[in-house]
Formats: C-alpha cells, structure tokens, sequence
C-alpha cells in the first residue's frame, strides 16, 4: 500500500544506490525514482545499477530512460502523453499518470495507464509549484489510485477511505537524524500502519 518515491534533489547525503537498499529492505515494492537533474554518466550508470537491483522500479518522467533499462515509468499532465509513453516502453512495463482534479481523473479513464495518481490530498512542500489540494473526497476510476501530497502518518488513515490502492510518500519518510536506518524503519513503520488502517476499515461496518 506503500509506494516511495526517492527524489535524488531530497536525499539529506545517500546515495541513490543506498537509498534503494533501504527501501527494498524497509518491505516496499514499488518505488519510484524521480530525478529532475541532468541524466549525466554518472546519474545513468547509477539507474542502470538500480535497475538491475530492482527491475520493476518506476522512473519519473524520462521513458527513454525507462525503456532502456526496462523500467516502469510515471508522466505528469505536462509530460510526454500516457500513448506515446506507452509505445515507448511497450506494453509489459508499468505506466502511471498524474492527475490533479476530477475533470483530468476523469478524462484519464481510457489511457492506456496501470495506476493514476490523484493529488495533491493535503499541502504539501515536495513540489515548488503545487496543483491546489485536491482534498478528502471519493474517487472513482476504472484504473487502480495512487494518493500523493502531503501525507502522512497521522492524517494517512482516511485517505485509505477514498478508493486508493496506495499512498505515494516522499519527506514523511524522512525524519532527523536521516539515516538510512530510520529510512528503512519508516517504511516499514508504515507498511504495518496502512495495513492496520485498511484492516480497520474493511471491517467497520458501513
């Protein structure tokens, strides 16, 4: 129910390799790699090295990055659009799209896209730029939800009440003293936590 994404600009010193390690070992399956650098050398052979870790990662926007090491891959409103990403990456590999408001959730629908994400619910301070807070309301849609923006432990439990499939995290993940330890703990503290959220829910009588 987790999904983590690792933005390279917000890794308070790891490494991106490191990071990853983390992750995989706090329980998280999919994770997301955003990077809104220069693809240099160096960035690239480091992708290349995580997509053999974990082949199943998903790349934020780049699908010619993606389709090279045989990546998932996640575009935004302004990004390359969801059909000519998927004949990018082919049909086989993970696809996700951001939508913002229920008119771009709706108009979704029929891309050719595994998951959408809906966001974002709360504020938040990943992004420079955010879409206004779309907020606790319910979401439907032909296509598994991703709830992204500002969410965390404490405020996690009625987003699960929404239609989602899974929480996409980025600095609540994060906590002082930013090792890589209390990364890996976060994520499993939070594994435990949605899946206790989601027992609670299935089981309250409507």
């Amino acid at each position: 129910m987790l999904y983590p994404i690792l933005d390279t600009a917000h890794l308070h010193g790891h490494s991106l390799t490191d990071c990853l390690e983390a992750a995989i070992d706090g329980g998280a399956d999919w994770i997301q790699i955003r990077h809104k650098g220069a693809f240099t050398g160096d960035f690239v052979q480091t992708l290349e090295g995580c997509a053999i870790r974990k082949p199943d990662l998903i790349l934020n926007d780049r699908a010619d990055y993606a389709a090279l090491f045989g990546l998932g891959l996640h575009v935004g409103q302004t990004d390359l659009p969801p059909a000519e990403a998927r004949a990018i990456i082919g049909p086989n590999a993970r696809l996700g799209f951001s939508t913002h408001n229920a008119a771009q959730l709706e108009a979704a629908q029929d891309l050719p896209v595994d998951y959408l994400a809906i966001g974002p619910i709360y504020a938040t301070q990943s992004k420079l730029n955010p879409d206004p807070v779309v907020g606790l309301k319910p979401f439907v849609s032909r296509h598994p939800l991703v709830a992204i923006g500002g969410i965390t432990l404490e405020n996690a439990g009625p987003v699960l009440t929404l239609g989602v499939e899974k929480i996409a995290v980025i600095s609540a993940l994060w906590q002082s003293p930013y090792t890589l330890k209390s990364f890996r703990d976060n994520i499993s503290r939070w594994l435990h936590q949605l899946s206790s959220f989601k027992a609670s829910a299935s089981s309250t009588p409507p």
